[in-house]
C-alpha cells in the first residue's frame, strides 16, 4: 500500500507516542492540532486508511482521553488501535 506524506506523518507521530519517545501530556496537546492539519489529505491520499484512521486511533483516542488513563494503559490502547488501522490486527475495539 503507498502512502502519503500526510499519513506517513501521523504514522510516526503515533509511533514516537506508542515506542515512549513522546509523553501522554505532549501527545495529547498536539494530537488534535495534526488532525486538524493532515486529516483531509489523508482523505485525499488514501479515502480507506483515513476512514481506518477515523474509527480505530481517532475513536480510541477520544474514548480513552477522557477517561484518566495512566499512561502505559494509554499507551497500549493508542498501540491496538495503531495495529487495527494499518491491518495488524482485526479485532474490533
Amino acid at each position: 500500500m503507498k502512502l502519503g506524506k500526510h499519513t506517513k506523518f501521523m504514522i510516526e507521530f503515533i509511533k514516537d507516542f506508542i515506542d515512549g519517545e513522546i509523553d501522554s501530556c505532549f501527545f495529547d496537546l498536539d494530537y488534535s492540532a495534526y488532525v486538524i492539519e493532515h486529516f483531509p489529505y489523508m482523505e485525499e491520499e488514501n479515502p480507506e486508511l483515513a476512514k481506518r484512521f477515523a474509527n480505530t486511533i481517532d475513536y480510541a483516542y477520544e474514548y480513552y482521553v477522557d477517561r484518566g488513563l495512566p499512561e502505559e494503559e494509554f499507551r497500549a490502547k493508542i498501540s491496538k488501535a495503531f495495529d487495527q488501522w494499518l491491518g495488524k490486527e482485526k479485532k474490533q475495539l
